[in-house]
């Protein structure tokens, strides 16, 4: 108990000297940048990114948990995790430019570090920079292949307190998904594949989510037999932890369920599988209805949704 309390006053003692911080114990990380109003960003599209409608209880809570953060990098810069999570809890808050630098920063000192590629990559597509994004997954990726895979702690943590993704099956996972962005449907297909094959995602939870790219994925090349066959393998009344919107896009596609049933409680997830599948129909102008619903309905958006819209405009005399 002792030492508990003592760590306690530790952290304490350290989230409060965030206030009050003098030039001899700047932080590694550029704090007047990070202080700067960042710029406007828009969607593929040109609608506006806004901040989600939290409530003030997960907005304090996302707040202090930045805090604390940034008091970790402070005491230990130079450290890997440092860096980490403090990306990651800017991320948390939208914050994405400033999350990006911070990454990018980490790199500096840990090149090589997968960890700080993959949650660059990840944010740098919140950012709607696909190229770039692409090019740090892809790195991880080569950098993880020959090491041993972990489970990801999540910032977010699910109803059970249970990590669900690895970092290598994340990294195939989020290379696939933002490679629908640049309109690469095989290297999502692809990178779903192989993120539904590693040993340590071999639940339910990875195999709707994957699923359910993959099918989208194959529609779009062509490959329509073996996307029905894919999507039919996967079972009914699946226990999940947290993918339950995936799992009824999923159900959705197979015919489970009409899109009556579902749009009265329709997420972004759902709302884009029943939107292709007016696409794969040849009913654009309901696809088009929807992906541009589904964007301005979210307030960061919806980049599949987006590169659809954006691709057809192109095409469009």
């Amino acid at each position: 108990m002792k030492i508990q309390l003592t760590f306690l006053g530790i952290i304490t003692s350290i989230c409060f000297s965030i206030i009050s911080c003098t030039p001899g114990n700047a932080l590694t990380i550029d704090e007047a940048a990070m202080n700067e109003p960042a710029e406007p960003r828009m969607t593929l599209i040109g609608t506006p990114l806004r901040e989600p409608a939290w409530s003030p209880e997960v907005k304090a809570r996302l707040e202090k948990d930045l805090l604390i953060a940034e008091a970790v990098m402070k005491v230990a810069p130079e450290r890997e995790d440092s860096y980490i999570w403090l990306g990651r809890r800017l991320g948390y808050l939208t914050r994405w430019s400033e999350a990006i630098e911070v990454f990018t920063q980490g790199l500096e000192t840990f090149p090589d570090s997968y960890k700080l590629l993959r949650f660059r990559g990840r944010h740098l597509a919140r950012y709607r920079e696909f190229d770039r994004a692409i090019t740090d997954y892809k790195r991880a990726a080569e950098l993880i292949e020959d090491k041993q895979d972990s489970y990801e702690p999540d910032g977010i943590i699910n109803a059970r307190h249970q990590y669900l993704g690895s970092y290598r099956s994340n990294m195939h996972y989020y290379l696939g998904q933002t490679s629908w962005a640049v309109g690469d449907y095989q290297a999502t297909q692809q990178g779903m594949e192989r993120s539904s094959r590693e040993p340590l995602v071999q639940h339910a939870d990875r195999l709707v989510a994957t699923t359910y790219w993959r099918y989208l994925a194959l529609r779009k090349l062509g490959r329509h037999d073996e996307a029905r066959a894919l999507i039919r393998k996967v079972p009914q009344n699946l226990e999940l932890v947290e993918n339950f919107t995936y799992y009824k896009g999923v159900l959705f596609l197979q015919g489970t369920y009409t899109k009556e049933e579902l749009m009265s409680e329709a997420d972004s997830i759902i709302k884009f599988a029943i939107s292709m599948d007016h696409h794969f129909r040849g009913e654009q102008e309901t696809a088009e209805m929807m992906w541009q619903e589904i964007i301005e309905g979210s307030a960061q958006g919806f980049w599949p949704a987006e590169s659809e819209l954006l691709a057809t405009r192109k095409e469009t005399p």
